[in-house]
Order: C-alpha cells, then sequence, then structure tokens
C-alpha cells in the first residue's frame, strides 16, 4: 500500500470526523496511544477467531492485537491516511492477513451479509445520534454471521479540555450520560447475548488536531448475536 500524506478533511456536521492531519508526520505509534488497559486485558482474556472487521481504525490502535488473534481482519475508516499509516506500521508477518477498506460508517457497508465473525469498533460510536447509531449497528447485524461476536467500547460523560484548558467538542455529538448509554446498547442490541463492563479513563492525546487532554466513563461491551 502506498504512503498516503494528504489530510482528510473533517466534516462533522456530515458526521465525518477526521483529524485533518498527516499520520507519516505523527511519529510511529497511534497518536491514540498503545490502548486503553482495561480494553487491552479484555483483548487478551476472550476468543477472537476466523475472520473480523475493525470498524472505524483509524490508524491501528488495536489492529496489531486482532492480528495476532484472528484469522483476517479488515481495517475500515473514512480516512485514507489513518489506514494507510495503520498499514505500514503492521508487523510484515501479518500483512497477508490484513485488508484495508475505505468506510463511510453511516452508510451501507460495502460487505456481504453474513461475511464476519466478528466486529471490533473502538473510541467511535459515542459520537454518533440515536437514529445514525441504530443505522451503524443495523449494518454490524447484516454483515456479522449468526453467533458472531461485537466488540464496542462507548465513552459517556466526555469531557474534552485543550492545554489552554478550552473545552473541545466535535459537531453535534450527543454527548450521553453514563445510564442513557447503557440502556441505549442493551436496545440496540436486543438480539444479542451482551456482557457489559464498565471503567473510567484519563489521557492525554498529544497528536490529536486539536490536542486535548480526555476524561470519561467508558462501557466495554462484548455481544454474541444470538
Amino acid at each position: 500500500m502506498k504512503k498516503i500524506y494528504v489530510p482528510t478533511t473533517p466534516e462533522e456536521e456530515r458526521y465525518i470526523f477526521t483529524e485533518g492531519i498527516n499520520y507519516f508526520s505523527t511519529g510511529e505509534g497511534s497518536i491514540w496511544g498503545a490502548g486503553d488497559d482495561y480494553t487491552l486485558k479484555i483483548l487478551e482474556r476472550i476468543q477472537v477467531k476466523g475472520k473480523w472487521l475493525n470498524l472505524a481504525s483509524g490508524d491501528g490502535r488495536y489492529n496489531s492485537i486482532l492480528l495476532s488473534k484472528a484469522d483476517f481482519v479488515t481495517a475500515s475508516d473514512i480516512d485514507e491516511g489513518a489506514l494507510s499509516k495503520l498499514w505500514h506500521g503492521t508487523p510484515e508477518k501479518f500483512r497477508h492477513k490484513l485488508k484495508t477498506v475505505k468506510l463511510n460508517i453511516t452508510e451501507e457497508f460495502p460487505f456481504d451479509d453474513m461475511s464476519f465473525d466478528g466486529i471490533f469498533c473502538t473510541g467511535t460510536l459515542h459520537l454518533f445520534p440515536n437514529n445514525v447509531l441504530g443505522n451503524i449497528v443495523s449494518e454490524i447485524g447484516r454483515v456479522l454471521k449468526p453467533k458472531g461476536r461485537v466488540i464496542i467500547d462507548f465513552a459517556t460523560e466526555i469531557k474534552r479540555t485543550s492545554p489552554e484548558g478550552k473545552v473541545i467538542t466535535f459537531g453535534k455529538e450527543p454527548l450521553y450520560n453514563f445510564d442513557e448509554a447503557k440502556a441505549l446498547l442493551r436496545s440496540l442490541f436486543r438480539n444479542y447475548s451482551v456482557e457489559m463492563h464498565d471503567s473510567e479513563v484519563v489521557e492525554e492525546f498529544q497528536a490529536a488536531n486539536p490536542p486535548y487532554k480526555l476524561s470519561c466513563r467508558f462501557i466495554v461491551m462484548i455481544a454474541d448475536k444470538n
């Protein structure tokens, strides 16, 4: 895959949330760090096998972990620059079982019905209002095989502050509270066997555009399709 240096412009009013940066100017690792400790522990203990879709993968914060466990991973994102960095940052021993696909998460996914054994999505779904989120979950269900597994996180009670102390929000993000998010996820994934875990996080993202400190309560959900 060629290196893509040109930034993808964010269009937050259309739910296109990108950083608008050249990812190859941000160093070797993901701009989002090595991964949340709680999510990493869950990934370590649960079974990940078959073909997986890393939905809204960004520049690959968790992608190599998925590749180390799954038979094949399709990493998808609307930002081709992020996908390019993901591919070039993937160890060569895993590249034969990696595919990257440009995808707008708010539109129909470019995959056949029942294409994947599992779907992984972090750091994204909380940005969308109920109606858009419902469409995304419907597409997740369409491309997931029966008895397939979904692993997502969902941030709530978000506070982002710039180094100068300015509050940062993205477009018309709903800013869910913890209890309503749990109820919403249970409703959207009502045809799944759902396991939820909750935690809190404080992280700083210096390479984000703009840089910010994040604090939130978040839900990690493991859902098996009935």
